[in-house]
């Protein structure tokens, strides 16, 4: 087990008696799998390399990434973060729209690369989307991007002569309820995918990432604690650009590992004043993720601060690189920005999104909720249950 110590200021038996063992040491233990995924980029860049080359130019096919919840806002995510980086359009299409509408985003005559992303790779959309596309499109390229090397998408992708599968560390299929180092791990590998050609500079920037990590993870923690004990029952989540898909995944840890007890939403932040704000109230925490990007992070401040000019007894709270000023908050929670090259972008984005993930842990306990099972009525599941994929002839 990972030492919960250095990241949380706590042993792993306060986890384990508050059933929350997984869940923590899963988050603590990101940076750890990090290293190993850049080791696996590393011996896998001449397949990757293969692979790609041999779709052409990437601005002539279309590029579905896909999955369900957290592994569908990856692909929300990187759509804009490979944009900026690459100036290639990809397209986030959840593989639960994809079975419940296929003939509105699946097209015969126009080739395709469909990245499929999964934890457990054993949900049946996972599955569903693949067959489907199969069905309907003539020129189908494939990649799994999953933690499990054992699972159903795995051996479906693998059927195809035309596919990639980049299997993550092991210890990222989180055993845990919610998705923690699966998301980071595959946000990674995704990024390194769609910019293969600069993988060696990537796997420089995840290095020291994980460096970042050693001495930033207990500071968050203790910022999450602190808020995690004030009495917010909705908290709203805002970023723009690709910092949108990873609120989007903030707020959902929220709602799992609080079993809904936190009603949790997110929004870009110039989208949030076009009715959405109606939301604030005395007993609302907004959280604010300030873009790396200068341009876009004016939008974000500009948000950040008419909120807080605004404010009464709600709660405003900014997540921003440490280079950042302008700021009008409650509380400023600095990650590092610095340091730094081709992938400075989602570095400082998954710092913030591991400040979501401690801050929805810590208010699940604060809660007394039992994080690693928080719907024990089973009304919700680790792996979806209760889901129909129905034959579809294309």
């Amino acid at each position: 087990m990972t030492n919960c110590m250095t990241f949380f200021g706590q042993d792993e038996d306060f986890f384990k008696e508050k059933s929350c063992l997984n869940t923590a040491c899963e988050i603590a233990g990101q940076p750890g799998l990090w290293k190993v995924l850049g080791g696996i980029l590393l011996e896998q860049k001449q397949n990757i390399t293969g692979f790609m080359s041999r779709l052409g130019d990437l601005n002539k096919i279309r590029i579905i990434l896909t999955g369900a919840g957290s592994s569908a806002f990856i692909g929300e995510a990187l759509a804009s973060f490979v944009a900026k980086s690459t100036g290639i359009k990809c397209e986030a299409i959840h593989t639960t729209d994809i079975v419940s509408a296929p003939q509105t985003v699946l097209f015969a005559d126009i080739p395709t690369l469909l990245v499929s992303f999964a934890r457990s790779g054993n949900s049946p959309e996972s599955m569903g989307a693949v067959q489907y596309a199969r069905k309907v499109i003539k020129n189908l390229f494939e990649v799994a991007i999953v933690c499990d090397g054992s699972s159903k998408l795995y051996n479906i992708t693998a059927e195809n002569e035309k596919n990639l599968i980049l299997v993550m560390p092991e210890g990222s299929n989180d055993k845990g309820f919610a998705m923690t180092s699966s998301v980071t791990c595959m946000l990674l590998a995704g990024f390194a995918l769609l910019n293969y050609q600069k993988i060696d500079e990537i796997v420089h920037d995840i290095n020291r990432l994980c460096d970042n990590a050693g001495k930033n993870f207990l500071p968050l923690s203790e910022m999450a604690l602190n808020y995690a004990k004030k009495p917010f029952n909705r908290a709203v989540y805002l970023g723009c650009g690709a910092f949108k898909g990873l609120v989007h995944e903030g707020s959902l840890k929220m709602l799992e590992l609080t079993n809904g007890e936190v009603n949790a939403g997110f929004d870009s932040a110039t989208g949030f004043r076009h009715g959405p704000k109606a939301v604030i109230n005395g007993s609302t925490l907004s959280l604010h993720c300030i873009s790396n990007d200068p341009f876009t992070a004016k939008y974000d401040i500009d948000l950040l601060n008419e909120l807080y000019r605004q404010k009464n007894k709600n709660m405003v709270a900014a997540i921003c690189p440490d280079s950042v000023d302008g700021i009008q908050a409650d509380d400023i929670i600095p990650v590092t920005s610095h340091g730094y090259g081709f992938a400075a972008d989602l570095c400082v984005g998954i710092n913030a999104l591991v400040f979501f993930q401690m801050l929805a842990m810590h208010k699940s306990l604060e809660l007394g909720i039992t994080t690693d099972n928080p719907s024990p009525g089973g009304q919700v599941n680790r792996v979806v249950k209760g889901v129909i994929v129905y034959p579809y002839e294309g």
